[in-house]
């Protein structure tokens, strides 16, 4: 059990906080990858073009932001670690950017993330302003560091 962070439930279902201060560049959360999945799902995560994974708990609880506090960067259990962008108070939710792993999101419709910088849904890394994909550097998924095939990108939204 790690003591450095506990999971409550909320008005968006059970979600991550931290029980003590984090350091910008800390690791948060440690998420060990526990199933390899035949298809993408609405709480799977990315792994490459073609490769989607369930994370255990609690690196799967933690929520979406569009201004998160930790960002992903891939670790030797197959999974990501979240890694703090700022200073992390104690009691606060633990979130991170679906669209640093994701290609192409399914997961977020509608986004409630209450931040100012909000950008209503999530599509995915595939169509963010590039200025935010600067923001994130090294703390996005190691596939989407390389160059993007050319058939990825002829998918479309419907």
């Amino acid at each position: 059990m790690d003591l450095d962070i506990f999971v409550k439930e909320t008005n968006k279902g059970r979600s991550v906080f931290a029980s003590r201060y984090f350091r910008k560049g800390e690791t948060v959360v440690v998420g060990h990858r526990v199933e390899i999945l035949p298809e993408r799902t609405m709480h799977s995560f990315q792994m490459d073009f073609d490769l989607h994974i369930q994370l255990d708990e609690p690196g799967r609880l933690i929520n979406h932001s569009c201004s998160p506090n930790t960002g992903v960067r891939n670790n030797k259990f197959g999974g990501y670690d979240f890694v703090a962008l700022v200073d992390i108070a104690e009691g606060t939710e633990i979130t991170w950017d679906y669209e640093t792993t994701e290609y192409v999101s399914i997961a977020v419709s509608q986004c409630y993330c209450g931040s100012p910088e909000c950008r209503s849904k999530t599509l995915g890394f595939q169509f963010l302003p590039v200025e935010i994909k600067k923001k994130y550097g090294d703390f996005i998924a190691d596939y989407l560091k390389i160059t993007i095939p050319e058939s990825i990108t002829q998918v479309t939204i419907k």
